[in-house]
Parts: structure tokens; C-alpha cells; sequence
């Protein structure tokens, strides 16, 4: 199960973080917070496993703000 979440964590980010200037407004963290509560609704819905450590906040934390620290790059 823990590659299924790697999986869908790193296609659900690529897929879905984009350059939104609004959020920009917001700051760093709390964009991070409204994205990690999407994936994990994204991913509740495909019936992947929230308990798998892939899943961990503080992982998907690191990944989404590396992720946004990239496009904003861009």
C-alpha cells in the first residue's frame, strides 16, 4: 500500500499545485494547510489508505511546500 500513496502523493501534486498568485496573499503556510486538506480528500476518495506513513502531515508538508517553492521559481 505505501507505493499505491507515494504514488498518488507525488501524481496528486504534480497534477494539481500550480502558480496561483491569490494564494500568495495567504502566505506559505497556509497554502500548504489548504493543499495537504486537498490531497487528503483526494485521496480518501480514490480509498487510499490515510494511515500509510507516505501520508504523514509533516512528509506531505515538506513535499507541497517544495513543490510550491518551485513554481513560484518558475
Amino acid at each position: 500500500m505505501a507505493e499505491q500513496a507515494s504514488s498518488f502523493m507525488r501524481d496528486w501534486i504534480a497534477a494539481n499545485i500550480r502558480n496561483d498568485p491569490s494564494q500568495r496573499d495567504s502566505g506559505l503556510d497556509e497554502w500548504v494547510t489548504k493543499e495537504i486538506g486537498r490531497l487528503k480528500d483526494a485521496a480518501r476518495a480514490e480509498g487510499v489508505d490515510l494511515d500509510d506513513p507516505e501520508l504523514d502531515e509533516s512528509l506531505l508538508r515538506d513535499e507541497i511546500t517544495a513543490a510550491i517553492k518551485r513554481i513560484a521559481q518558475s
